[in-house]
């Protein structure tokens, strides 16, 4: 039973070994990652209407001001309410531009591996050869991966941000 418990975490262990150090930092990037991701999610499922709402009443309470200050109080509104959507936007998109370029790290640190058991052993190794091979490609494929899931998960997150605070806008400026 213990076995069967502690599967995933010998081949998580067993993957960042084959991996080298470069994967674990992909790994950390990726946790960051998704935190973000994830509380730009509950952001557009629960703050963002309360924000909309909070918007909603303070422009229609001050509609019976002068006609200048009713825009300047609905100009405000609309940049809060695109400061706070796009907010961490662009720390995602680096930690997205980041990540192949670690994995490409890890494929030149593992190359160099297999230069130096070359070096020391000859070209008749293969095994040794291989391994160091697997330690090159496995951090560029992490990184790939890394790179590709948050770029759609970021992309379904701001298209539909996006979409409602230009709904928000449209409402706001209608009033």
């Amino acid at each position: 039973m213990f076995y069967y418990l502690t599967l995933p975490f010998t081949s998580l262990l067993d993957f960042f070994d084959r991996g080298g150090p470069v994967i674990i930092v992909l790994f950390i990037l990726a946790i960051i990652m998704t935190s973000l991701l994830i509380e730009r999610l509950l952001f557009f499922i629960s703050e963002l209407n309360d924000l909309s709402d909070i918007s909603h009443k303070e422009v229609i309470l001050f509609k019976q001001e002068n006609n200048w200050v009713f825009n300047k109080i609905k100009s405000k509104n609309i940049s809060v309410i695109n400061v706070a959507a796009n907010k961490n936007l662009l720390l995602i998109q680096g930690l997205i531009a980041l990540c192949p370029l670690l994995g490409l790290l890890g494929t030149v640190t593992g190359m160099i591996e297999v230069f130096d058991i070359m070096a020391i052993t000859g070209t008749g190794n293969a095994r040794a050869m291989a391994s160091g091979i697997a330690r090159a490609t496995l951090p560029t494929m992490t990184g790939l991966f890394v790179s590709i899931v948050g770029l759609f998960l970021l992309t379904a997150i701001k298209a539909s941000i996006d979409k409602a605070t230009l709904d928000i806008q449209y409402a706001i400026e209608q009033i």
